[in-house]
């Protein structure tokens, strides 16, 4: 038995529509700052990438930041990872796992990044952190 073709329609529009929702109300553009925060006074040197995107090489100053922003994609599989370089040695770290960042990040990620790790901020909150994590191995 043939599906009638306004039925075809009417589903496409509404998945069309769930989809487009989606995207703009739950998966909303996501900022993600980044801090030097080492407390050296050194700069910090960043590349960021992800599967898809290299949003190339910044030079943080002391007490400075970087932001940059995406819109998570409908999978819950978005993820960012940064190198880190200062005073000769480099580091790695996922800075934005999807799973991991959406509860916490609601629009904003800041990240303070030490000496030993990255700590994400609590979004709303001035001078509160969230967790500390170490570098990646």
């Amino acid at each position: 038995m043939a599906v009638p073709f306004r039925t075809v329609v009417v589903l496409t529009f509404l998945l069309m529509l769930r989809t487009t929702c989606y995207a703009d109300i739950v998966n909303h553009e996501t900022h993600v700052n980044i801090i030097n925060y080492l407390r050296l006074g050194v700069d910090l040197t960043v590349h960021c990438k992800s599967k898809d995107d290299d949003l190339g090489v910044h030079v943080i100053p002391p007490d400075g930041s970087w932001e940059f922003q995406f819109r998570p994609n409908f999978w819950n599989s978005t993820q960012f990872f940064c190198k880190f370089d200062w005073n000769g040695g480099s580091y790695w770290f996922d800075i934005y796992i999807q799973l991991r960042d959406k509860p916490y990040c609601v629009k904003n990620c800041d990240w303070l990044i030490i000496p030993n790790g990255a700590c994400r901020k609590v979004e709303g909150v001035p001078h509160a952190v969230d967790k500390c994590f170490p570098w990646n191995p």
